[in-house]
């Protein structure tokens, strides 16, 4: 039985989801997509966007059909004790991964832009201090704090708006130069940014209302993540020429390096700065996430204490890649585990409840 203080509203899911997509995609986004789409990147954010609210309705009807269990609570009665529970700690161990991931390329692009010569082992410890601290509390605790530093998306918007000063339209055409087929295969790297939605299976009975608000909060909280990467990504394609893209990997940061105000002088590091929050937010997400599933076997449904030995082994695993080919690997690991943690597996539960007619006894959705 979820507690009365634990449970949170659709809008704060709203903005949960939010916080939970947007995080270190978002300043390599523009590069990784314009390789494969060129002209077209931002239909292939579009695209994947589409990719993702069907994701989310597949989620959300598996969901429905167990609309007071978490995940880790209605796998083992769809495929038993035992092979509930290996499909359990696989997304436990999937989600510590993804929450690696997230602390090596936040230190990774942290060192390249701002702390140089810092020592890996103390910006990780900066990140993850200030997650624990949060992430220890109830879910209502947590999702106030993403309403609050929601805020922040608002300032990278009207940052990011001053390259309309510099832009240069004819950089985006032709935008099918890449033909139909390219721009749908980047929607591939889109759908693996914008991840963070798959929170709807741990998250789904903790918020209140009827089956079909969450459906409409999980959904415009994607478009609006949707929209704002397809914007991020347009404004990087009429700033920079292909070549010029071709050749910055964080075009975004770079971007905003040329311009200088009286006030600010460096609005790149401005908006790193808030960056900075969105990215903890991302991974608060995953610490919570494992936490969860480590604090249903564990600790009798609290996830408290096993937050603090969560982060210690996603903190370990972060300071073993050291190159950026095993940073490459690691992404590249991340990537294929999501194809089927997150766009496959839900597809299998949904269908095997349906077919041996499996949901939470005695309730609708």
């Amino acid at each position: 039985m979820i507690k009365e203080s634990s449970r949170i509203t659709q809008g704060q899911l709203f903005f949960y989801i939010i916080q939970a997509q947007i995080g270190v995609g978002i300043l390599s986004l523009p590069h990784d997509v314009h390789a494969v789409a060129k002209g077209g990147a931002w239909i292939s954010v579009l695209i994947g966007g589409v990719v993702v609210q069907l994701t989310i309705l597949i989620m959300w009807a598996l969901c429905r059909r167990f609309p007071n269990l978490t995940m880790f609570e209605y796998l083992p009665k769809i495929f038993g004790k035992w092979i509930g529970g290996f499909f359990n700690f696989a997304y436990i161990f999937f989600f510590i991964l993804m929450a690696t991931l997230i602390l090596v390329l936040f230190e990774s692009l942290i060192q390249k832009w701002i702390f140089s010569l810092t020592p890996r082992w103390a910006t990780l410890s900066l990140i993850v201090f200030t997650s624990v601290y949060l992430v220890i509390e109830s879910l209502r605790t947590i999702t106030r704090f993403y309403v609050l530093v929601s805020v922040l998306i608002v300032f990278i918007v009207l940052i990011a708006l001053n390259a309309f000063t510099i832009a240069n339209f004819t950089y985006i055409f032709p935008i099918t130069e890449a033909g139909w087929g390219k721009i749908f295969l980047g929607a591939n790297k889109v759908s693996v940014s914008l991840l963070g939605f798959e929170l709807l299976l741990v998250v789904y009975p903790f918020v209140e209302g009827k089956a079909d608000g969450k459906l409409k909060a999980a959904s415009a909280g994607n478009a609006f993540t949707t929209l704002l990467y397809s914007l991020l990504v347009f404004i990087a394609i009429i700033v920079f020429s292909p070549m010029e893209l071709a050749m910055i990997p964080e075009p975004i940061p770079y971007m905003l390096k040329s311009f200088s105000y009286r006030v600010v002088e460096r609005l790149d590091l401005l908006f790193l700065s808030i960056w900075v929050v969105i990215v903890a937010t991302s991974y608060m997400n995953y610490l919570f996430l494992a936490s969860k599933g480590f604090g249903y076997y564990f600790h009798r449904g609290k996830h408290r204490m096993a937050v603090y030995y969560t982060a210690i082994i996603s903190y370990i695993l972060a300071l073993i890649p050291q190159k950026p080919d095993d940073i490459e690997l690691l992404t590249q690991i991340a990537s294929w585990a999501s194809y089927a943690f997150v766009y496959g597996l839900p597809v299998l539960f949904l269908l095997i409840s349906l077919v041996f007619r499996k949901r939470e006894k005695g309730k609708t959705a």
